[in-house]
């Protein structure tokens, strides 16, 4: 399915799904790396997958679930 064809419901839950495999992603360097700055970086970019998560998922709620 190319983004043209995308609802905006579903153009938010991939947006969720990628904010997933970036935190993933970072955190199977994190546990990779020896080195301690490699290290506290690939850390902040995970937590910080996180909080962009978190605000796609609040956002997300208020938009396509208001009654929640």
């Amino acid at each position: 399915m190319s983004a043209e064809e995308l609802s905006l419901e579903d153009a938010w839950k991939l947006a969720i799904e990628r904010e997933k495999e970036a935190y993933e992603f970072y955190m199977r360097v994190y546990r990779t790396v020896t080195d301690p700055a490699v290290k506290s970086l690939f850390r902040h970019l995970a937590q910080q997958e996180v909080t962009h998560r978190e605000l796609l998922e609040d956002e997300y709620d208020r938009m396509f679930r208001p009654d929640m």
